[in-house]
């Protein structure tokens, strides 16, 4: 357990420079010329306190590559978007225990806002080190581990509000191609919340079939320490197989592969903790798979735009066309679990083998799949809802609020037992 006195904050002046910039910017990053001169301000202002935080963060020499980005850009034109690719590439992925301080341009995976815009945050990391996890990390070890489980402390409003729980490098803005994802932070401590207001108000309001049983409902720390468990595993299986991750990521990040992907290394973990009893909170790291990937993913704010949403969305017409889920009178969606583990393992061997074809034949197949599911529409979104997915009431009459915000007191409640 981290003591309470290894929580840091982020100056208040400093998230609202932050903040100040971000509503400034268009979607790509850039600046509008009618704004330049009040995001110069913020961006002066950010530049002042930089070396001060990175030296208490003990980050100096991000802190420097920070420096200098910023004031390339400001060199420039702000009306381009930001390249932050240097300071991205000076970032190292902290050591359990130590802290992780970003700011820069950044487009979050999950929320309610779009694009590029600078964010701010600082977070601590720590991985579960008992015996039993001890026993887990030996059973499937993972040598290219790069992902950090993570408390987030403190940032921005993209971090502190919004379903946003995890910060890739290639989600920074940078004209530099990515070559290698060296480090993954996950803020699994803004599980409990949602899980705990969204997921599970939706299971009881829409879903037969399933009763949930999950131990760590009632406890932040016991949630944070389960939910490490399956980001551990779920990146175990990323780097399994023909095609490990770390060494596609040139075609595994794109839109189709990439949904095929997570939806994979998902079931692959969710099979594990049905069949290894060893397995530290196998049994609620499955009820988790099931019940945000099916139920909560979709329910983005963006779901027809947005990635996870369409991995929950292509999973649950997988499960309906091979009668693992069926639409009862009423609307509501029932599962029939007893067939859900064939289901999974005939869709882990449809998409093993379109990965052992040629990178071109690849990308063909996967859209084909996701496609063959998740119909494309004539407007500008990347789908459409299923068809059948309108006898429910799932969505349709799904009126609870999808989004949740954090207080600053919330965020430090799984650290403590």
């Amino acid at each position: 357990m981290l003591p309470l006195d290894s929580v840091k904050t982020l100056p208040s002046r400093f998230i609202h420079n932050v903040e100040g910039l971000s509503d400034l910017q268009r979607n790509d990053g850039s600046v509008p010329e009618d704004n330049y001169e009040e995001a110069k301000a913020y961006l002066h202002a950010l530049l002042s306190e930089i070396p001060k935080l990175t030296g208490e963060y003990h980050c100096r020499s991000y802190g420097e590559a920070l420096i200098a980005d910023i004031n390339a850009w400001l060199g420039l034109d702000l009306s381009t978007p930001p390249n932050f690719s240097h300071s991205r590439d000076c970032l190292e992925a902290p050591e359990d225990g130590h802290l992780f301080f970003f700011l820069g341009p950044l487009r979050l995976a999950n929320g309610n806002r779009k694009g590029f815009r600078f964010e701010t945050f600082i977070s601590i990391r720590e991985e579960p080190s008992s015996s039993r996890y001890i026993e887990l990390y030996k059973a499937y070890p993972h040598p290219k581990n790069i992902c950090q489980s993570s408390h987030l402390l403190d940032g921005s409003s993209g971090l502190t509000s919004g379903n946003n729980i995890v910060f890739f490098p290639e989600n920074i803005c940078g004209d530099n191609k990515l070559v290698h994802q060296q480090y993954a932070v996950f803020f699994f401590n803004k599980f409990y919340k949602i899980f705990n207001e969204i997921t599970i108000p939706a299971i009881q309001d829409h879903i037969l079939g399933f009763n949930i049983s999950n131990s760590t409902i009632n406890s932040y720390r016991e949630c944070y320490m389960a939910r490490c468990v399956w980001g551990y595993l779920h990146d175990y299986y990323h780097h399994q197989g023909i095609r490990p991750f770390d060494e596609n990521i040139h075609i595994k990040t794109k839109w189709y592969t990439g949904l095929l992907e997570e939806v994979k290394v998902d079931l692959k973990t969710y099979l594990a903790c049905c069949s290894d009893l060893n397995i530290i909170n196998g049994r609620e790291v499955a009820e988790f798979i099931l019940m945000e990937r099916l139920f909560r993913y979709p329910l983005e704010v963006d779901r027809l735009k947005n990635f996870d949403s369409g991995t929950g969305l292509f999973l649950l017409s997988y499960l309906y066309k091979h009668n693992g889920i069926s639409v009862e009178q009423g609307g509501k969606i029932n599962l029939h679990v007893p067939l859900f583990e064939s289901i999974f393992s005939q869709l882990i061997i449809e998409i093993e083998k379109i990965e052992a074809l040629s990178d071109e034949a690849y990308l063909v197949k996967a859209r084909e799949l996701v496609q063959a599911f998740l119909s494309v529409p004539q407007d500008d979104n990347y789908f459409t809802l299923p068809n059948w997915l309108y006898q429910s009431d799932f969505i349709q009459n799904n009126s609870q609020d999808t989004v949740v915000s954090f207080e600053r007191n919330e965020l430090y409640l799984s650290m403590a037992s």
